[in-house]
């Protein structure tokens, strides 16, 4: 598939205006939840539900399910199905408890076997979310993995300052990147 222009503009006033309460219910249970409805600048999750609606292909890869939060904010692009993959499950045991995987358009695959599958999900993707275990090298097996899918849509890492080694496997990407993190758009607030 070619490469198409994205146009994206991430204006906080507009990012804050986003109502991400009609998926509170899936997310209350999360140890997480006080983060969930903080400002665009402060939390990510009202910029992951804006790009999420901006870009165009049907499937939005969310690599690093958790608790389902990121899973929940994509889940508002309500035409697009949202692939949420992760090692471990950390879901509540009790079926009966709400979380990200009662929306309908959220997909989660737990196991190692979604690096075996990615490739395939990337053919109808132009946003990958990558918000892992935050040491490096995961997250260099992913890109890789995304290098040679020639994937050409969005990759958002999540915590590329948090330590040393997601601040190296961030300067390490030769590819055109932006750092959009809280402090840029605080200040434009």
């Amino acid at each position: 598939m070619a490469s198409e222009i994205i146009d994206i503009v991430l204006d906080p006033t507009d990012l804050n205006a986003i109502d991400l309460s009609s998926v509170n219910s899936v997310c209350r249970w999360s140890s997480n939840f006080r983060f969930f409805d903080l400002s665009a600048g402060e939390e990510h999750y009202r910029l992951l539900a804006h790009v999420a609606r901006s870009v165009r292909r049907p499937t939005i890869i969310d690599i690093g399910h958790f608790q389902g939060l990121s899973a929940a904010a994509l889940s508002l692009a309500t035409e697009k199905t949202v692939r949420s993959f992760d090692l471990i499950s950390s879901l509540p045991s009790d079926p009966s408890v709400p979380t990200a995987i009662h929306i309908p358009n959220v997909r989660l695959e737990i196991g190692p076997n979604y690096m075996r599958d990615l490739p395939d999900h990337l053919r109808t993707s132009d946003l990958v979310i990558l918000d892992i275990d935050h040491l490096g090298k995961s997250e260099r097996d992913i890109f890789k993995v995304l290098e040679e899918a020639k994937f050409d849509g969005l990759l958002i890492v999540d915590d590329i300052h948090l330590n040393e080694h997601m601040q190296r496997f961030w300067d390490d990407i030769k590819q055109t990147k932006y750092n959009i993190s809280s402090s840029a758009l605080l200040a434009a607030a």
